[in-house]
């Protein structure tokens, strides 16, 4: 069987045959299962014309002949991923939201979320308002009790057709499934919700589809929990709107063998929705799973990508393979793993004459996070770590392999999609191995007392390591010569993950990290925070990311373009607008980021970085105040400013930021910050009031009333909060930088 557009490059590139054939071909191939679903999903979708998007929803993978998607966000460029779905299960019926504050009682005050409660509660129990059960939240039975319904408290055990339960996946337990099982053959209804990147997060190295309850309880009725998130698809939520029939990945994989060429967004489609399947499907499931295991029979698929063979969405057999490589590879045992033809490529290869070796490191207990350790696994070889039987089931891991981003939901996959493993460690000896080798660290997943634990590597890789205070330039001259492909520049501040080919051309790290300490020690002051920190920021180079050209987090990533700039003095004595940026996200508090601002408030950082170490004052700089006076003109010409326009337009709000930096220094920041820090949590402000705050802290730090200034700019603010700063000294126009056309 061949897939066209996917089992060589070559087909990828065949010519789409005329639309014509192609719709006929999927109208006869879906036209049955869709029927059947219609009537369903008008049922659901009645009055339904946009629901909230709580947090970062996940994605479900619906496959089953029954099962149907409902609601879809983004996946990629062009695919939908549903986030909610739907399923009759014999008797029974079950509706799955892709979040678990999708049972929160404030969600369903949002957009027409509400709507789409009722209606699948009455869809999944037969009725208008069939009897609840709501096991688990008070909250929301209150809240379905307020919308009429009727909440009883009957155990699982004793539920009865016609009811209809509502509980979190993350809330099962095993004496759940066989009950919920027997309920749902029996003509009950079930709405359950999960975050599937949540759970995969919180789960301490579980996997998603073979150790999830959700999961196995819902894969025999034909959907499950992905683990990607899912992007919206309006400003704030997700637009109830026509699915394509290749969303189920059960009508993908049938398109897909009919033999047919798909168009490009078609194929992008079908990918995504197979990709899901594959990456989700418990490995005891009997009726999908097995048919995109006989995919294997394809020749010639690539299933190694590369950043000079990337595997493209419209390469169908090639993302299947691999995602159903990933799910091997995560199962595996250490023993049985062997290198992975892609690994090669990235993150690089181990030579074979190097010394694989026994070595010791030293944990402080008391810094959470990643520790490094200078020492590399190589691909597919097992290393054997030991600790002392007291840091046994302390809740420490062992990662290999600093590239934690996952890229499961991109287009065009230029490295494998998942190349770090963590393994969790249970007893005094643990073995681990990774198919694409990597940098190990030991994880304390939180600070605790106790004095230094001794953890030995038995059969690693030595790797470029400098630790700055410990690591002499002597001593650096010979370590960074050590074989393994990356390497890492650590201080108690920051961590910079390498490749060695870099580090071994770096002369002296001591005065590059002197640098790099003080742009974090900058960072820490205008946040407000101690200069020394819990735990290092960690940076981190790669093939490719999950999203952006650089992302903040732990680690915060970057791309291979990006070392030569990071281990350059004179580079970073300027100091760099996009790590500062980073830095800035990893610093942020939403008490003073109120909405539209989340790229905005960062570059406050990077602007203190370039203006403290670089010399750079932001009235000089990116934003400076002629672009300022530039930006306010364009922004108020037609009369009445529209903050949405500022919202939607970062360097437009980060111009009104440079004036009061400008006008009343960086110490005025640094003081409001303070404030908002030692604030009580009662005092803190909700969604609604950060801009008042904002406007009346900082107005009475620097003694001004700067409501008209932030009137000016379209700001939302109340009266009364304008009204709280009202005897405040005035700012008049003639004050405000740039805009009063003084640009220094």
């Amino acid at each position: 069987m061949q897939i066209a557009g996917t089992a060589t490059r070559a087909a990828a590139d065949v010519g789409v045959r005329a639309p014509l054939a192609l719709a006929t071909l999927l109208v006869s191939l879906l036209a049955l299962p869709a029927l059947a679903a219609d009537a369903d999903l008008a049922a659901l979708t009645k009055g339904v014309k946009e629901i909230a998007a709580p947090g970062a929803p996940g994605n479900i993978s619906v496959f089953g002949p029954q099962a149907f998607a409902v609601v879809a966000g983004k996946e990629g460029k062009a695919a939908a991923s549903p986030v909610v779905a739907a399923t009759r299960a014999g008797k029974g019926r079950v509706v799955a939201f892709g979040h678990t504050s999708y049972l929160d009682a404030d969600v369903l005050a949002q957009f027409d979320t509400g709507k789409l409660m009722d209606n699948a509660i009455a869809w999944a129990g037969g009725a208008a308002k069939p009897a609840l059960v709501v096991p688990k939240s008070k909250s929301l039975a209150d809240a379905l009790t307020k919308r009429g319904f009727t909440v009883t408290a009957t155990p699982l055990a004793q539920l009865k057709p016609g009811h209809v339960l509502l509980l979190s996946a993350h809330s099962l337990v095993a004496d759940d499934i066989p009950a919920i099982t027997k309920f749902l053959a029996e003509g009950g209804g079930f709405i359950t919700a999960s975050t599937g990147w949540g759970w995969v997060q919180i789960s301490g190295g579980l996997s998603l589809a073979n150790d999830f309850l959700g999961n196995q309880l819902l894969a025999p009725l034909g959907l499950v929990f992905g683990g990607n998130m899912t992007g919206k698809t309006t400003a704030k939520g997700f637009a109830v709107e026509p699915i394509s029939p290749l969303a189920h990945a059960g009508k993908a994989l049938d398109a897909a063998r009919a033999g047919t060429t798909l168009a490009k967004d078609d194929l992008a489609q079908a990918s995504a929705s197979l990709t899901t399947a594959a990456q989700s499907l418990p490995a005891s499931d009997k009726s999908f799973l097995p048919k995109l295991n006989a995919l294997r029979s394809q020749p010639g698929v690539n299933t190694a990508p590369t950043a000079k063979s990337p595997v493209k969405a419209d390469h169908l057999a090639a993302r299947v393979l691999v995602s159903l490589d990933g799910r091997e590879l995560e199962s595996l045992p250490p023993a049985q793993l062997k290198a992975h033809p892609s690994a090669a490529s990235f993150p690089g290869p181990v030579p074979a004459d190097a010394k694989r070796e026994t070595a010791t490191v030293t944990v402080n207990p008391k810094v959470p996070g990643w520790h490094s350790t200078g020492l590399y696994a190589a691909p597919g070889e097992a290393v054997t770590v030991r600790v002392p039987a007291s840091s046994a089931n302390a809740g420490w891991r062992i990662r290999i392999g600093a590239h934690s981003d996952r890229l499961w939901h991109l287009d065009s996959w230029k490295r494998f999609p998942d190349v770090s493993r963590s393994y969790a460690v249970k007893s005094a000896e643990t073995q681990v191995a990774s198919a694409f080798g990597g940098l190990l660290f030991v994880e304390t997943p939180k600070a605790s007392d106790g004095a230094e634990v001794k953890v030995e590597f038995a059969g690693a890789v030595r790797a470029p390591h400098y630790v700055h205070g410990k690591t002499t330039l002597a001593e650096w001259k010979e370590l960074r010569a050590a074989p393994a492909p990356w390497g890492e520049l650590e201080t108690k501040k920051i961590v910079l993950s390498l490749p060695s080919s870099v580090l071994r051309n770096l002369e002296d790290p001591v005065a590059l990290m002197k640098i790099w300490d003080e742009t974090l020690d900058l960072v820490a002051d205008l946040a407000a925070i101690p200069k020394d920190r819990p735990r290092a920021e960690r940076i981190v180079c790669d093939e490719q990311i999950s999203a952006g050209y650089m992302h903040s987090g732990y680690p915060i990533m970057t791309w291979l373009d990006m070392p030569p700039r990071l281990v350059s003095e004179a580079h970073m004595k300027k100091g760099d607008w996009g790590i500062g940026h980073e830095l800035g996200h990893n610093h942020q508090v939403g008490d003073w980021t109120f909405e539209g601002t989340g790229e905005v408030t960062c570059n406050l950082f990077t602007m203190y970085v370039i203006d403290r170490i670089g010399g750079t004052k932001p009235a000089n700089g990116r934003v400076g105040l002629p672009v300022v006076a530039e930006k306010f003109a364009k922004y108020t010409a037609g009369g009445k400013p529209d903050f949405a326009k500022w919202q939607a337009d970062p360097f437009l709000a980060l111009a009104m930021y440079v004036q009061l930096q400008h006008a009343f220094g960086w110490d005025s920041f640094k003081q409001v910050f303070g404030e908002y820090r030692a604030l009580p949590a009662g005092e803190r402000p909700k969604a609604n009031e950060r801009i008042d705050q904002w406007m009346a802290r900082f107005s009475k730090t620097v003694n001004r009333n700067l409501g008209p200034f932030f009137q000016a700019w379209g700001l939302p603010v109340t009266d009364a909060a304008l009204a709280s700063i009202a005897k405040l000294p005035a700012w008049p126009k003639e004050a405000w930088p740039g805009t009063n056309g003084k640009f220094d």
